[in-house]
């Protein structure tokens, strides 16, 4: 992927305001990983909603990705879930499937076109 972790980081916070946002004005609160002490995500409230935002820059997503959102979920008392990956992320049909049924939507991110 040609953008750097930080530009794809701060393209999802921007995406997730947007989309949570609507009306109301939304809140937003970063979700720290508690193992390794770093943000892992986040999480945006609004008056009707709360809802967590993840990235991931993987070649392929696994069951255990989803189980952790999931867990946050859980923790957080969110309702759903957005999950943004590179258009190339493999995504295996157990993984899509869990990921429905667990209210968790993956968004597929084109690569930003190069500026001249």
């Amino acid at each position: 992927m040609g953008a750097s972790s930080l530009v794809f980081d701060e393209l999802v916070s921007r995406m997730a305001s947007k989309t949570v946002a609507g009306v109301d004005e939304s809140r937003v609160e970063p979700i720290f990983d508690s193992e390794k002490g770093r943000q892992d995500g986040l999480l945006v409230e609004s008056s009707l909603e709360r809802v967590v935002v993840f990235a991931r820059e993987q070649e392929a997503l696994s069951l255990s990705d989803v189980s952790y959102v999931r867990r946050v979920m859980t923790r957080t008392q969110a309702r759903r879930a957005l999950l943004y990956v590179p258009v190339g992320t493999s995504i295996p049909n157990a993984v899509m499937l869990l990921a429905t049924l667990s209210k968790i939507e993956i968004v597929r991110l084109a690569e930003p076109a190069p500026t001249r």
